[in-house]
């Protein structure tokens, strides 16, 4: 039964197993994970908020899933051989396994006296605006690019080796040639100065696990001085012209020496993924010579695997000053409470009558099958086909979790009266669980040789012919096949992607799950990116949808015994002050956040919010998920507390009583009703003062 939480347990057992307590989540932003999990790291370390993190990517997927999307997405190898760049590139080859790194600021691995493998000194992310979520944009691809350099202060043509996402696929990696090429376009630089790595070409393409692989290979370039061969190149496709730009794919390793001029040797890394998502890690060697502090520079960008920036080895106790953040946007569909206006009527009082009921159908499942199953369930959910840019016959294959999710964040923008944002400067962030429908494919697949040996048992009057077509029909009641538009609409990353796709939103856009904490672990992703200037609009949303029997039967195996609920819901954020420049309306204020993990369970990882209205009186909302261990609540409480510089927070009360608990949202939908509370004045109650107040505010 704990199975049913894989999204979460890695990142979880791994906490638990080495007794950390600062925090832990894993995320999906598809084959450039790995890389967005360094820059999360690295953030945590240069706020200070942690001293240490481990940081890196894991893929072992179900290689028939893989095998049969992959087909389907025509992105096979047809030789069985990935040969990047090459011009009898013809596909990828599925890869699997893990890569870790530890990661310190640099002044306390130099304390440490750690061994220093080399320094992170930028990490540039955006997400594509052009393009769809399977083909690859180079304007999206230079964005990342440039970011990465303006935060180290390098000149592109400073790098002597760059690992490239490369998977072997003709289209993907010449727009990857020509995103790289436009970058030292009008540039000083001689031919084949730069050398290009693949390393999906030796390990195959490790997909979420890619750029751990890719950071590995350069470290190890690095400790053995060795520019490393693109494996099975021959001959630059014509689509990719080597002879004539700044780079070279060698056949075979070449010694890298180190420079005479005692500078450190530059590398880079690409991680470009489906649905637009790309990312760029610079990383210097670490020459250990003490006069080479003076050339970091006073951006604070240098991490190291193994370290970080040169902050002082004291770090000052109290947390740096935060912007506050508004959240000027709010929409949900939680169960039958379709709307905000029916959920606000729900947690606040207003709605007591409706009751948890079973579901109407589940897998043609009868109703009286269904009866002891009780909850607050989504049974239906209508979009019309021309509401987005999503051919109909795409829309109809998306998981329900995916529009459920898109729908809800389309009513958030427009409850912010948000219309054109800027593009390059506003992201997404989902919180969300395994959704089961996932292993439907593999319940279809398992019931191919079930369904014939069933047919072999029915009445012996039945041709062969006939037991054929009942077994076609047994399968077919299983699940629809695997399909291109299934294997996209089966992938976690995609619940973000195709929200920025459809909004055109062009900054960091992804999803990240820590199980019953994951939306509030989203919101926090959020906050930090707006408060560190990054961005200036933000999506932070969660969903679950907890109503799959199989759901139910896993947790009831685990002992959890909340009525469930399902659905989703999604805030948008600004910075306060950004917020009252521009008029707009504001249900509460985030002061401050706090995260903290113990032993493993589902429910133990967690993040505490602090919410106030913006009249700095005593209001403010615990807004953390119900039913935490003491000591990670403890943990996430205080930090919260001391940085939102509050002595103390009144709680209000969780919302799984009133909508149920619903698992991977149910933090942000905590959150939702204490920015309610505080926006309509009404303390959450049953009694019927607080129900007629709410009212009155209605009227």
């Amino acid at each position: 039964p704990l199975n049913r939480y894989v999204a979460g347990l890695p990142a979880g057992i791994l906490a638990q197993a080495l007794g950390l307590g600062g925090g832990t989540r894993t995320l999906d932003a598809a084959c450039a994970s790995s890389l967005y999990a360094l820059k999360l790291a690295c953030d945590e370390l240069h706020a200070g908020r942690v001293d240490a993190v481990l940081a890196g990517g894991v893929s072992r997927p179900d290689s028939l899933y893989t095998q049969m999307g992959f087909a389907q997405l025509r992105a096979l190898a047809t030789t069985g051989r990935c040969t990047p760049f090459d011009a009898a590139a013809s596909g990828l080859i599925v890869g699997e396994g893990a890569g870790v790194v530890v990661l310190k600021r640099l002044s306390d691995a130099l304390r440490d006296d750690d061994e220093i493998h080399a320094l992170i000194r930028g990490i540039g992310l955006s997400n594509d605006l052009d393009g769809n979520l399977l083909s690859p944009a180079s304007e999206g691809q230079l964005r990342a690019l440039r970011l990465a350099y303006d935060a180290a202060g390098w000149e592109p043509e400073s790098v002597e080796f760059i690992e490239c996402h490369a998977t072997g696929t003709p289209v993907g990696d010449a727009v990857e040639f020509s995103s790289l090429s436009q970058l030292w376009s009008g540039r000083t630089w001689q031919p084949g100065q730069c050398t290009l790595g693949a390393v999906k070409a030796n390990v195959g393409h490790l997909l979420t696990g890619a750029g751990a692989a890719g950071l590995l290979k350069v470290l190890l370039s690095l400790r053995h001085n060795t520019l490393p061969p693109v494996a099975n190149f021959q001959r630059a496709s014509d689509k990719i012209p080597l002879a004539q730009s700044p780079f070279r794919a060698l056949t075979q390793s070449q010694p890298w020496p180190k420079r005479a001029d005692g500078r450190p040797r530059r590398c880079a890394i690409n991680g470009f993924g489906f649905g637009g998502i790309n990312a760029h890690v610079l990383i210097e060697e670490w020459c250990g010579h003490l006069e080479h502090r003076a050339s970091l520079g006073a951006n604070g960008n240098d991490a190291a695997s193994g370290a970080q920036d040169l902050r002082p080895l004291t770090p000052d106790p109290r947390p740096q000053t935060l912007s506050p953040i508004a959240i000027v946007g709010l929409a949900t569909h939680i169960g039958p409470w379709r709307n905000l206006h029916s959920f606000t009527a729900r947690v606040l009082g207003a709605d007591t009558d409706t009751q948890p009921a079973a579901r109407r159908d589940w897998r043609g499942l009868h109703p009286e099958a269904l009866a002891t199953q009780l909850g607050y369930f989504v049974d239906d959910l209508a979009i019309p086909v021309s509401r987005y840019r999503i051919p109909p016959r795409e829309l109809a294959d998306l998981l329900p979790q995916q529009a459920l999710m898109l729908e809800v964040a389309r009513d958030a923008l427009a409850d912010a009266r948000v219309t054109d944002p800027d593009a390059t400067r506003t992201g997404v962030f989902i919180g969300l669980g395994l959704d089961l429908r996932t292993t439907d494919f593999h319940f279809r697949w398992s019931m191919l040789d079930r369904a014939s040996d069933w047919a072999n048992r029915l009445p012996s009057d039945l041709s062969e012919q006939d037991q054929a077509a009942w077994a076609a029909r047994v399968v077919e009641a299983a699940n629809p096949p695997l399909n291109a538009d299934r294997t996209m609409g089966a992938l976690a990353g995609t619940n973000a992607s195709r929200i920025a796709k459809e909004f055109r939103i062009g900054g960091q856009s992804y999803t990240v799950c820590s199980e019953d904490t994951s939306a509030l672990s989203a919101l926090e992703i959020a906050v930090r990116a707006l408060q560190r200037g990054e961005l200036d609009l933000a999506l932070a949303g969660g969903v679950e949808l907890t109503g799959d029997l199989r759901t139910r039967l896993a947790e009831s195996a685990l002992g959890k015994s909340e009525i469930p609920g399902e659905g989703a819901v999604a805030v948008i954020l600004k910075r306060l002050d950004d917020a009252k420049r521009d008029g707009d309306r504001i249900y509460a204020v985030i002061r401050g956040i706090g995260a903290g993990s113990a032993a493993f369970t589902p429910q133990n990882i967690t993040i505490h919010k602090l919410v106030t209205d913006d009249s700095e009186r005593f209001d403010a909302a615990d807004a953390s998920a119900a039913s935490r261990p003491r000591s990670a609540a403890e943990l996430a409480t205080a930090r919260a507390l001391e940085e939102a510089d509050f002595a103390n927070a009144i709680s209000i009360s969780s919302a799984t009583p009133e909508v149920g608990h619903t698992g991977s949202a149910s933090g942000l939908v905590d959150l939702a009703k204490a920015a309610l509370a505080l926006h309509t004045e009404t303390l959450p109650s049953s009694s019927t003062a607080a129900s007629q107040h709410w009212l009155r505010n209605q009227a």
